[in-house]
């Protein structure tokens, strides 16, 4: 069972922040928790299937989000984007709606 309220990106944005405060020219990204908790990075649904373990789902947010918020991370970390300590917002796509 995930520990860390994952805040809708808040979570890992907050650690791309704090790396490149910290002087960081690169960090490497991995899942740290388990695929069925909604926390990996890559694509995932929010419509898992229901049985003797619960999933956690992405909140509505897009099933790539974290795979998107990592990519932002990236251009943060590389100077091509302002640092901020709000998640970035991501325009809506037709795919999206």
């Amino acid at each position: 069972m995930r520990t860390t309220p994952w805040l809708k990106g808040g979570f890992l944005w907050s650690q791309f922040v704090a790396a490149k405060k910290a002087g960081a020219s690169m960090v490497y990204v991995a899942m740290v928790y388990e695929v069925d908790e909604g926390t990996a990075i890559f694509k995932c649904t929010n419509n898992p299937p229901v049985g003797e373990n619960p999933f956690v789902t992405y909140e509505e947010l897009p099933s790539d989000h974290y795979l998107w918020l990592t990519g932002e991370g990236g251009r943060l970390i590389r100077g091509e984007r302002a640092m901020n300590q709000s998640v970035p917002t991501r325009p809506v796509s037709v795919e999206q709606e």
